[in-house]
C-alpha cells in the first residue's frame, strides 16, 4: 500500500502532522542555536569599549530572536498539529488496514454498500473528533477518494491472498520500521549524551583554569554550560531513548503475533489475527502520545 492507495483524510492528516513536526523541532533548534551562539560571544572579556558595544548589540539580537522563535511556538500551537494530527492519522490507518483485510466491524460477509457505510461513518467520527485539525489539513488532499480502487482491490481477494499481503506490507514492513527507528534513536541518544557529558567535563575544565588564571579574559564554563543545557533539552524533545525502547517493545510484540501466522486458515482467523496485530501497533502510538503529553 502507497500513500496514495489510503483515504484523503489520512493523506492530509499525515501530511499536516509532518509538517508541523518540522517546523516544531526547526524552530526549537533555531532556538537553542542562538542562545548557544549567544553564550559563544562572551567567551573573551574585550577590554576596549568598542568591541564590548558590538558584542552586546549581537547578542542582543540573538537573544531577541530567540524570545521571538519562542512565541511563535506558543501561537502556532505546531506541537498540538503534529500530536492531532499523528493520532488522526494512524486511526486512519489502522482503520483502513481492517477494512481491506475484511477485518473486525468489516467482514468478508457484509454486503459492499454496508461496509461502505460503516467505513465512511467511522472515518467521518474521527473527523469530528479532531475537527480542530480542519484548518491545518490541505483542503485538496482532503477531497481524495474515501475509499480508493487499490482498498477494494485488495478486499477482494481471497483469504490466503489477503493473508500474505498483510503479513508482507503490514506485518513486516512495520516490524523493519520498528527495528530501524529503534537502533536509530538508541545511536542518537548515545551521541547526544555523550555531547551533554563532553559539555560539563570541558566546563569543569575551564572552571579549573580560572581558578588557576583568575586574570584570564577568556572564560568558557558559560559556553559549554549552554550547550550543555541545550544538548539535555533537545535529547528530552526527542525522547531517543524512551523511543527506542517502545519500538523494540513494538517490534517484538508483532514478532510473536506473528509467530501464529501458520495458523490463520479462515477469514474469521484472519480477521482475528488483525485485530491482534492492530491492536498491537496502537498500543504502541498510545504509549508514544502518552509520552509526548507528559
Amino acid at each position: 500500500m502507497e500513500e496514495k492507495d489510503f483515504p484523503g483524510l489520512y493523506q492530509a492528516s499525515d501530511a499536516a502532522s509532518m509538517q508541523a513536526q518540522k517546523n516544531y523541532k526547526n524552530i526549537i533548534a533555531y532556538d537553542l542555536v542562538s542562545m548557544i551562539v549567544a553564550s559563544a560571544l562572551a567567551i573573551y572579556n574585550y577590554q576596549d569599549t568598542e568591541p564590548k558595544l558590538w558584542i552586546y548589540i549581537i547578542s542582543g539580537v540573538l537573544l531577541l530572536v530567540s524570545f521571538t522563535l519562542t512565541l511563535v511556538i506558543r501561537i502556532k500551537k505546531f506541537e498540538d498539529i503534529w500530536y492531532q494530527g499523528r493520532a488522526l492519522a494512524e486511526s486512519c490507518k489502522t482503520l483502513t488496514w481492517r477494512f481491506i483485510i475484511c477485518s473486525e466491524s468489516f467482514e468478508i460477509d457484509i454486503e459492499k454498500e454496508k461496509v461502505k457505510e460503516k467505513f465512511i461513518a467511522r472515518l467521518r467520527e474521527f473527523s469530528n473528533e479532531f475537527k480542530e485539525l480542519n484548518e491545518s489539513l490541505n483542503a485538496k488532499t482532503i477531497v481524495l477518494p474515501i475509499i480508493t480502487d487499490k482498498m477494494w482491490e485488495i478486499r477482494n481477494l481471497n483469504t490466503l491472498e489477503r493473508k500474505d499481503f498483510y503479513i508482507i506490507n503490514r506485518i513486516n514492513d512495520q516490524k523493519d520500521w520498528y527495528a530501524t527507528k529503534a537502533e536509530f534513536n538508541k545511536k542518537k541518544y548515545n551521541n547526544w549524551f555523550l555531547v551533554i557529558i563532553s559539555s560539563q567535563l570541558i566546563a569543569i575544565l575551564s572552571i579549573g583554569y580560572l581558578i588557576k588564571c583568575p586574570e584570564s579574559n577568556w572564560n568558557l564554563v558559560g559556553f559549554f554550560t549552554t550547550i550543555s543545557a541545550s544538548a539535555l533539552s533537545w535529547l528530552q524533545l526527542k525522547q531517543h531513548q524512551e523511543l527506542k525502547q517502545a519500538y523494540t517493545t513494538a517490534a517484538q510484540e508483532l514478532n510473536f503475533i506473528q509467530a501464529s501466522f501458520g495458523k490463520v486458515n479462515s477469514d474469521l482467523d484472519l480477521a482475528e489475527f488483525v485485530l491482534d496485530s492492530e491492536n498491537a501497533i496502537s498500543r504502541e502510538h498510545t504509549l508514544w502520545l502518552a509520552q509526548k503529553r507528559t
